[in-house]
């Protein structure tokens, strides 16, 4: 969004030229009013290769202490027999304003130990010494499990794999097994065994670690309501993904894929690429012929892909459709004017909830008052697969927000609530989509320790409990939460260590922030969802951070103590 850097720098121009009228309009400043920063400390380490890819953060958790572990994988990219090293390795972090750090970041060779020194503005010094260490895979995961000749699938459950009772004969069958790269299994699951008793495997991962996987028949059971578990499946930095700076601000899955938009608005075009979902690999580029200015994408409940253009299009507000990535685009609205948009910027953010053959509602804002935006909320009804008008419902939301907000319904219909989040200043709100009033609004502490922005909130149902993935955002790091929304009145509960809290905060990402290399002034990011698996178990949480990559989350609702 290059139009946004370019307001940002002009406020910070005048702010600085305010400074120096300030200053030469003073005397002198006395001596004892002076204050001088004591800040030292480092923040969001994380260690790539020099060319971009791979991304690893210390071993220690923040506040670092004064010694620093980082993890190199053996081998890079994950599967490959490719061999890393230790002596080109690029470092960056956050450091605080008017601290400096020697010897800088940057470039560095870790074969040993090395000593690096934060300086205050004061003076004061913290140092850090960091150690990379290459380590093989500790991995023993199995991935899936499937018994070919019965064509069932195992459900995993930690070291358990549960074979759902079926009236088929499962007494000689031979087995497919996945595993975390560069494990081992023993016995050989292809040779045929009885599985009407229990069959015990060991996995071995790449450094030796052990563990025995019992496969036995079951049925898995659920929790109450909601998620038990949250397993990290893998994370991509952008030099994996070959982001390119500022243009990665949505996603969007479908099928077996995800879907980013490579999006400039001040470049025109439009490009979109698609990646497998279980490894994060590139598979193909998105249909994107007849349109112009693609800029955000969403996916529906069932997969389908909505995109939106941008203002610079010239070609009024639309909508296209792909069934999935491998289609062509269909339009889907068109508007009759600009009036629902006020001739100002619109599309940075797009949501759906439901299903584009059955019911669902898309929503879009467009940038805010204080921009010179109309500060506005689209809303586009489809009932029964068929839009209700090509042009949106547009409503000015009584709250100013600056470029970046996003709207989020809660439901499939034209009257169900919605959620409103405005990067900055920072707001969540929930309203009531028939009044259009406020129910409930987020705490301003709703988490203990901030960052800068709010630039993502979706909302998504499993397991008959209601949550909102949000992400604490800032230039070169960002973190994703979950909250339990089952009851609204919880919304506004602040941040602490009371029940209430811990029963509203499901997830806490801050461990796993996702660093950017290369600073995201704008401070964008997007939170999508699959589909909940067939079997009713999991579903997956894709966190993108614009210039910094994406971490893919795995929810699931079985009960790992329990089985029948």
């Amino acid at each position: 969004m290059k139009n946004m850097k370019s307001m940002k720098n002009i406020k910070y121009g005048a702010v600085v030229l305010s400074l120096i009228v300030l200053i030469s309009s003073c005397a002198k400043v006395d001596s004892e009013f002076r204050t001088k920063s004591t800040s030292n400390k480092l923040r969001t380490l994380m260690v790539t290769f020099a060319d971009g890819t791979g991304g690893y953060k210390p071993d220690e958790a923040e506040p670092y202490p004064a010694n620093l572990t980082i993890e190199i994988p053996w081998y890079y990219p994950d599967g490959s027999l490719t061999q890393t090293s230790l002596d080109s390795l690029f470092l960056t972090a956050t450091l605080p304003n008017s601290a400096y750090m020697s010897p800088a970041l940057g470039i560095q060779n870790l074969t040993s130990a090395k000593v690096f020194t934060v300086t205050a503005q004061n003076g004061a010094q913290n140092k850090y010494t960091i150690t990379a260490v290459r380590k093989r895979s500790s991995k023993t995961d199995i991935k899936s499990f499937k018994l070919n000749e019965a064509n069932i699938d195992g459900v995993i459950i930690n070291n358990k794999v549960i074979i759902p009772y079926t009236a088929v004969d499962i007494s000689h069958q031979t087995a497919t097994v996945e595993l975390a790269y560069y494990a081992k299994i023993s016995p050989d699951p292809t040779v045929a065994r009885d599985y009407t008793h229990p069959v015990a495997f060991t996995v071995t991962a790449d450094d030796g670690t052990t563990v025995v996987d019992t496969v036995r028949i079951g049925i898995p059971v659920k929790v109450a309501q909601g998620f038990a578990s949250v397993k990290k499946l893998w994370s991509k930095s952008a030099g994996d993904l070959q982001f390119v700076d500022y243009q990665n601000i949505s996603i969007a899955v479908s099928g077996d894929y995800f879907v980013l938009p490579f999006s400039n608005e001040w470049d025109g075009g439009s490009a979109a690429k698609y990646y497998d979902k279980k490894t994060g690999n590139y598979a193909g580029d998105l249909n994107v012929t007849g349109i112009g200015g693609l800029y955000a994408v969403a996916n529906d409940s069932k997969g389908n892909i909505v995109g939106i253009n941008n203002i610079y299009a010239g070609d009024n507000v639309r909508l296209f459709r792909w069934n999935n990535v491998t289609s062509a685009p269909q339009p889907l609205a068109r508007s009759s004017d600009w009036s629902s948009v006020g001739s100002t910027f619109y599309g940075r953010k797009l949501s759906v909830f439901g299903d584009l053959d059955g019911d669902a509602v898309i929503m879009t804002t467009t940038d805010g008052a204080p921009m010179g935006g109309a500060n506005r909320i689209l809303r586009w009804t489809i009932k029964s697969g068929v839009l209700v008008s090509q042009d949106p419902e547009s409503m000015v939301y009584p709250k100013d927000w600056g470029y970046v907000a996003k709207a989020v319904p809660a439901g499939p219909k034209q009257t169900d609530n919605f959620f409103v989040c405005s990067n900055l200043p920072i707001f969540m709100d929930y309203i009531n989509g028939s009044s259009n009033s406020l129910i409930a609004s987020f705490s301003s502490n709703y988490l203990a320790s901030m960052r800068d922005a709010t630039p993502a909130l979706t909302y998504f149902e499993f397991n008959t409990g209601k949550y909102t993935a949000i992400v604490d955002g800032g230039s070169y790091s960002s973190a994703m939460h979950i909250f339990n929304v089952t009851d609204p009145g919880k919304i506004p509960t602040p941040a602490g260590s009371t029940d209430a809290y811990k029963a509203f905060h499901v997830f806490d990402g801050e461990s796993d922030y996702i660093a950017c290399p290369s600073p995201n002034w704008n401070i964008t990011a997007e939170v999508a969802v699959g589909p909940v698996s067939s079997n009713g178990f999991t579903m997956d949480v894709y966190f993108l951070t614009t210039n910094g990559g994406i971490t893919v989350y795995e929810l699931s609702c079985i009960d790992a103590s329990k089985f029948n």
